[in-house]
């Protein structure tokens, strides 16, 4: 599996993505400086604790990456489809249901893992910031960074379970529009805020989204063996 895995990534050149994950991280910084700098300009304080910080840099690396996901998945899945190069990946000799696990678990496994690392990488790059300027009151205990890696952690494996559900939309009409689409619907679903609070403040609806997600994923590729690729 781990071969397979390695010649998928070699196949579609998936390394070149951490420059865009680079960029993407660099621009949610840029963003929570904008919240800081216009909250300030309005006598207003943008992060009032530790905790409302991580969940603002957390949601918006949840949406940016679960969206990226989709677009892993339109390459690995439905540009596959819609060329019929799956057909010739089908004729080698590996089963046809191990090809599909090891692109199901490059889309996880990136989900999770952008998401994981940027979280230390802006979280860190958001701490040594305030260690300067005192932009957060509320000083950073042991205790709110413990519960925010916990956080972080469940968060991140939610996202790779719930990043699959745009595959049973994608795969449906095997267009890759809708499967990105459906990726930005998903996340403005979870990603809204009322009263600050979120659909990730209550971890098990995202836990179950990540189950459908691993359901939706079972079923793609349970009868893979026996069905025509069309």
């Amino acid at each position: 599996m781990r071969k397979l895995i390695s010649l998928e990534i070699k196949k579609f050149k998936l390394y070149s993505y951490l420059k865009g994950v680079l960029i993407t991280n660099f621009v949610i910084m840029g963003f929570l400086c904008l919240i800081y700098f216009g909250e300030k300009s309005d006598g207003n304080i943008a992060f009032v604790s530790y905790e409302s910080a991580f969940a603002d840099f957390g949601s918006l690396i949840r949406a940016a990456f679960t969206i990226f996901a989709s677009v892993l998945i339109a390459r690995l899945f439905i540009e596959e489809y819609k060329s019929k190069s799956i057909t010739l990946m089908f004729m080698y000799p590996i089963k046809r249901k191990k090809i599909m696990i090891a692109k199901l678990l490059i889309v996880a496994g990136f989900t999770f893992l952008t998401i994981f690392f940027s979280n230390i990488l802006v979280g860190s790059a958001f701490y040594l910031a305030d260690s300067f300027l005192h932009f957060v009151p509320k000083a950073l205990t042991a205790k709110v960074l413990t519960d925010g890696l916990i956080a972080m952690t469940l968060g991140a494996i939610a996202s790779a379970g719930m990043a699959l559900i745009p595959l049973f939309f994608g795969m449906r009409k095997k267009s890759v529009p809708t499967t990105i689409v459906s990726a930005i619907i998903l996340v403005s679903l979870t990603s809204s805020t009322s009263n600050d609070v979120t659909v990730f403040s209550f971890i098990a609806i995202p836990i179950s989204l990540a189950v459908i997600g691993c359901l939706i994923a079972y079923f793609s590729i349970r009868n893979i063996e026996k069905v025509d690729v069309n």
